[in-house]
């Protein structure tokens, strides 16, 4: 993964974040839209699914991310875990008054369960709490 991640620098597709903490961002948006629509779902999602693995156990190790946990798990298709990692991210979202970012993480939780389900009732109760707010 590492030589990847060089790789990719070298071709200026990414640059490795300022704070030295081993993360990467795409130089452009453009760049990333291109990229994922070139890679099929089935390399995709084990990729994210793997990220997710590893940032689950930074969390249990010393705090990692957890919007990052969030997307990623969402990305991998493990409903479960983005279910449980989005509200949490959009409750931490809602404690920081974020409610954009909070809404955001609710929904993606939402578009994961069934609708006569009670975590689907209890996001829908959290949206509308962020309406009303």
């Amino acid at each position: 993964m590492r030589a990847a991640l060089e790789r990719a620098c070298a071709l200026q597709l990414i640059v490795a974040d300022q704070a030295g903490d081993g993360r990467y961002a795409f130089r452009h948006a453009l760049t990333r839209d291109i990229v994922y629509a070139e890679f099929l779902a089935v390399r995709v999602k084990p990729l994210h699914r793997k990220i997710a693995r590893m940032l689950e156990r930074s969390l249990r190790t010393r705090g990692g991310v957890l919007e990052d946990l969030a997307y990623h798990s969402w990305a991998a298709g493990d409903a479960k875990r983005a279910l449980r990692y989005n509200e949490l991210a959009g409750d931490s979202a809602v404690a920081l008054h974020a409610p954009a970012a909070a809404q955001a993480h609710y929904l993606r939780a939402r578009s994961l369960i069934d609708v006569d389900s009670a975590p689907y009732s209890r996001l829908s109760e959290k949206l509308q709490a962020l309406e009303d707010g």
